[in-house]
């Protein structure tokens, strides 16, 4: 959940902002509703104020993305590693009536989110599944080779959707 600090990195992604170039409907709608939404939502106060000094400039941004994509698939179940405490927090607000769980249950995962590459974990994703990769700057190249039709790379942080009834693409997005 690292912001973006190189100004270089924002400026070569520039011409990937807020959908502009993004023909798919469904995309255009997640980009600019979820990734980009800029309205303050109900839970953001209170978390932030948990948050340590450290990690309120750095990891904020990323973490509101969580709790806006939570709200937004309303997932039955939610896959995290063990040490993504704070990720847990802003999942929850997202989603309450998630079941966030720790370990790859047997029955299908609807979102899924991995702090380095597994390929175990994408045996237990459908198509109705979402997976969420942190760190995506170190690992674009499993996450380009992953089978997902859909997928957006927001430099540190990637989202696959696994959903065949939309075509194949992916999408670089300046977040």
């Amino acid at each position: 959940m690292q912001k973006v600090t190189n100004p270089l990195v924002w400026l070569a992604r520039f011409r990937h902002r807020k959908g502009y170039g993004v023909h798919s409907p469904f995309a255009f709608r997640f980009i600019t509703d979820v990734i980009y939404e800029r309205h303050p939502f109900y839970a953001y106060k209170e978390l932030d104020k948990a948050l340590p000094f450290s990690k309120r400039f750095r990891q904020r941004r990323g973490l509101h993305l969580l709790l806006r994509l939570a709200n937004h698939l309303q997932p039955e179940n939610i896959v995290l590693p063990k040490d993504a405490w704070w990720e847990k927090r802003y999942l929850q607000s997202g989603c309450k009536t998630a079941r966030i769980m720790c370990q790859l249950p047997k029955e299908n995962v609807w979102l899924c989110l991995l702090k380095a590459p597994d390929d175990a974990a994408l045996q237990h994703l459908s198509e109705q599944s979402v997976l969420l990769l942190d760190n995506l700057h170190r690992y674009r190249d499993w996450f380009k080779s992953i089978p997902s039709v859909v997928s957006f790379d927001l430099y540190d942080f990637g989202i696959a959707f696994f959903d065949k009834q939309y075509n194949k693409q992916y999408y670089k997005v300046n977040f």
